[in-house]
Parts: structure tokens; C-alpha cells; sequence
């Protein structure tokens, strides 16, 4: 077996071209390449398993170049990997071969093939169109070709550059080691840097979501507060609206009894009676006393829901109602959904089936329904500033919400009947800082932190089905907890 030390070989029987020879110098590989300016990039396939052998592209036109390269490097090894020869004879098929095997190690890139610059566009092909950074890629040639050795140094991305007639044996064993070791330092790089930003993406996430639920704990315990404020003087007034009821019936029959005995009052008191329109006031202090206990009872509701949709998330999952988090969260943007100057009202469309309470966190997923809801909105106003009235009476304005039961899981649609999106927005509408609103009008969290809550913290799943010009839909799958 070969190994890295220098041995002396020859091989007899080859061009002038390509040769070689007796070299009693010893080896010195160069050092890695690895600089810190490098911007590193790893292809789909460019990892390979760590006990397969090192993957190396030999492109020459010469099949006896070929021939002698895979002879020198048959049994060479390398961190106890052998190697796995590939050859190419022409730039156009090294560019499909180095598409195809993008854990390619490093190339032997002949420059003069088809035309006289094959190589340097197998060049520019792997660093431009492939963004394969990694590929270490040795020009060796026995024609110089058009452009000067010092040019492509200068403007091709390539890691060594070699003549043919002076690349001995010793000088290919140093190259290929100087070759692999860069290779190998470079993917370690590479990995370990896709490692930490896929870490700091991770923080980025959590970072996002503390940030989001310290905003709602505070908001929660904000509206907590002025929700208890309310309550109160609402009991007091709820609690007197019966006594005053029965103060103003007795106050009627009292003054029935002084129409009974003294049936000719004065002709003051005559004329007040008309003055007031006492007959009146008798008929409608009913229907005031009724309204006025409907809108104590409309705004407890609206306390309720105010509570429902800001509660305070505990340490553990609770169970919910799923249904008073989607009214709660419809209650709150109420005013949103109303006719403007610009549209007609929104129409919100419920079709609630039996569904079990979920083990869930509340708060978190009241967020969630906000964020699908308000951008439903958002979406229905930004259309209405290039449609006309005639042409949002054409196609009113709807949010269908439904839930029901699927297997194990509660599911909830949420859809409109807006603009819809395109596949590319669609395929990365759940990436953090995606926003298609106007500038200050978004942050690109919503959708990312509704995911988030979903999925990492639901163990559910949350997708889209969207169609350009017809509208959008999120399905939201819960587990049901036996």
C-alpha cells in the first residue's frame, strides 16, 4: 500500500505530456488553505459518511493522462480513507459529474479540452452556478492555454495550478495530501459553522418567543387589571337595575292611587303631567330598564372575553374551551371587522362541531388565532385600497372559521376569501421576518411565532392552503390528551 511518506516509483511508457518521474526531494505539503475570509457554502450531498472513501474527479482529455493518474493514486490513503477515483474527459461532462457528486474532494482539472479555456468554465461552473465552495480544484495542463498563469490565478477560485511536465510523482502525492487535508479542514469548518448558525437560530427562535410571552403575560396582567376595574362598578350598577325597577313601579302606583282619588288635579300639575308626557314615560321606562340590563350583560361578556383571550399561561398545560379562545379573539378585533370608508364589513362565518376541551396553553393559543385573524384583516384592507365598493359587493369579504374532530387531534380552519399568495411566499410564510405587509406595518413574527406555539409547544402541526386571487386557509391540528 501506498502511503504518505515518499517512494520511489517509475512509470515507464507515458507522453510527453504528462510525466512522472524520479524525485528525490522531499515532501513538504503545503498547509491548509483555510482563510478566515472564506465564505463557506455546503451543497445537498456534500457531506459524505466519514468511513467512505475520499471522492476525487480526474478531467482530462488524455486517456493515457487518465490512465497514469489512476495508476500513481490506485493505492493511496489518506486519515485511513482510500480513494475513490472519477474521471471525466471533457468540461462539459466534468460540469454534470461534479453536479452529481457534490461530496467531490478535489479535481485534477486539465484546462485545454474542447475549447481552449473547458476548464476555467468547469471553473466558474462550480463556484457560480453550484456555489460549491468546498471542492478543492488543481488546474494542471501541458498547454497554458489563451489567458496567462498569473490571470487565472488572479480571477479563478482555484487552489493550485500545476504543468504538466513538472507534476512528478512526489509532487502529485503532495498536492493530492495538501489537496484532502484542505478538504477535510474546510468541511469541519463548514459543518461546525452550519452548527452554530443553526444554534443561533435557535436562540434567535426562543429569544422571540420570551419576548413574545413576556409582551402577553403583561398584556394579560394589564387587561386582568383593568377588566377587575370594570367588573365593579358594572356588579353595582347590575345589582341596583332590579331595585330601581321596582322604586319606579311603586312610584307609578302611587301616582295611580292620587289619579283615582283625586281624579281633578290642579291645573299645574295638569299641565306638568302633559309636559313630561307622563303616559309615555310609563311605557318606556320598561324597555330603558331591559336595554340598560342587556348592555350590563353585553359588557360582562365582553370582560369575559377580554380575560379569556389575555389569561396568564401557567407553568403546565390547563384544559380550554378552544371555542371561547376563537370568540374571544373575534371579540377583540370586533371594531376591526366593521364597515370602513374604504369597505363593507367583514362577515365572520362559525361552524363549531362538538370538540373535547384541550390540555393546551390558553394564552399562547389565543395568540395564535389573533395573528391568523388580524392578518386575515390586514389583507382585507390592503385590498380594499386598489378595489372599489362595487367590486368588494361583487365578492364580500368572508372569514370561515371550523373546527372538528379528526382521530386523535382537533382540528381548526381558518380561511378567507382574500388575494391568496404565490407558491414562493407560501413555501416560507412561517420563517421568522417573512412579511408581505408595507414597511411598519408587520414584523414577520406572527406567523413564525404561531408555528412555533403550534408545533413546539403543542406537539401539533400547522400548515397552509393558499390559492393566488381566491384566498388563503391555515389548518391547525391539536392532539387531543386522554
Amino acid at each position: 500500500m501506498m502511503t504518505n511518506s515518499c517512494s520511489q516509483q517509475k512509470i515507464e511508457n507515458l507522453d510527453d505530456e504528462f510525466t512522472i518521474l524520479e524525485d528525490d526531494e522531499p515532501l513538504n505539503p503545503p498547509s491548509s488553505d483555510l482563510s478566515q475570509n472564506t465564505k463557506l457554502s455546503l451543497p445537498v450531498g456534500a457531506i459524505a459518511a466519514p468511513d467512505r472513501p475520499w471522492k476525487v474527479m480526474i478531467v482530462d482529455d488524455d486517456a493515457q493522462v487518465q490512465q497514469t493518474t489512476k495508476l500513481a493514486l490506485k493505492n493511496f490513503t489518506f486519515d485511513g480513507r482510500s480513494l475513490t477515483l472519477v474521471s471525466a474527459y471533457s468540461g462539459a461532462e466534468a460540469k454534470q459529474l461534479i453536479a452529481d457528486h457534490p461530496d467531490t474532494a478535489f479535481i485534477l482539472l486539465d484546462v485545454v479540452m474542447e475549447t481552449n479555456d473547458a476548464g476555467l468554465q468547469v471553473v466558474q461552473y462550480i463556484r457560480e452556478v453550484l456555489q460549491n465552495s468546498l471542492v478543492r480544484i488543481i488546474l494542471r495542463t501541458g498547454q497554458p492555454g489563451e489567458e496567462p498563469e498569473e490571470s487565472i490565478l488572479l480571477n479563478y477560485d482555484i487552489n493550485d495550478y500545476k504543468l504538466k511536465v513538472d507534476f512528478t510523482y512526489n509532487k502529485l502525492i503532495a498536492t493530492t495530501i495538501s489537496a484532502l487535508r484542505s478538504y477535510r479542514d474546510m468541511l469541519r469548518f463548514a459543518q461546525q459553522s452550519q452548527e452554530l448558525q443553526q444554534a443561533l437560530d435557535q436562540l434567535q427562535q426562543t429569544q422571540l418567543q420570551l419576548v413574545q410571552s413576556e409582551k402577553m403575560s403583561a398584556l394579560g396582567n394589564l387587561v386582568a387589571g383593568v377588566a377587575h376595574e370594570i367588573n365593579n362598578p358594572i356588579a353595582c350598577i347590575a345589582g341596583n337595575l332590579h331595585p330601581a325597577q321596582t322604586y319606579f313601579q311603586d312610584v307609578f302606583q302611587l301616582l295611580d292611587l292620587y289619579q283615582k282619588y283625586y281624579p281633578q288635579p290642579a291645573p299645574e300639575i295638569e299641565d306638568e303631567i302633559e309636559a313630561i308626557d307622563l303616559n309615555f314615560i310609563r311605557e318606556d321606562m320598561a324597555n330603558l330598564l331591559t336595554s340598560m340590563n342587556a348592555s350590563v350583560a353585553r359588557i360582562r361578556d365582553i370582560s369575559t372575553n377580554i380575560c379569556t383571550f389575555s389569561r396568564v399561561d401557567r407553568e403546565y398545560k390547563v384544559p380550554f374551551n378552544i371555542h371561547e379562545g376563537i370568540d374571544s379573539s373575534i371579540l377583540i378585533l370586533k371594531h376591526r371587522l366593521k364597515a370602513n370608508h374604504n369597505r363593507q364589513a367583514i362577515k365572520v362565518i362559525k361552524e363549531y362541531e362538538n370538540i373535547p376541551q384541550l390540555l393546551c396553553f390558553p394564552g399562547q393559543l389565543n395568540q395564535v388565532f389573533m395573528n391568523i385573524l388580524a392578518n386575515a384583516i390586514d389583507m382585507f384592507d390592503e385590498m380594499a385600497e386598489t378595489l372599489s365598493f362595487v367590486e368588494f359587493d361583487a365578492n364580500p369579504q368572508e372569514i370561515k372559521i371550523q373546527t372538528k374532530v379528526v382521530s386523535d387531534a382537533v382540528q381548526i380552519r381558518i380561511g378567507d376569501n382574500g388575494a391568496g399568495m404565490n407558491e414562493a411566499v407560501k413555501a416560507k410564510i412561517f420563517n421568522n421576518l417573512l412579511t408581505t405587509k408595507a414597511v411598519g406595518k408587520g414584523t414577520g413574527l406572527g406567523l413564525a411565532i404561531a408555528h412555533q406555539i403550534v408545533v413546539e409547544k403543542h406537539g401539533g402541526k400547522i400548515e397552509v392552503d393558499s390559492t393566488l386571487g381566491k384566498g388563503t386557509e391555515f389548518i391547525i391540528l391539536l392532539p387531543v390528551t386522554k
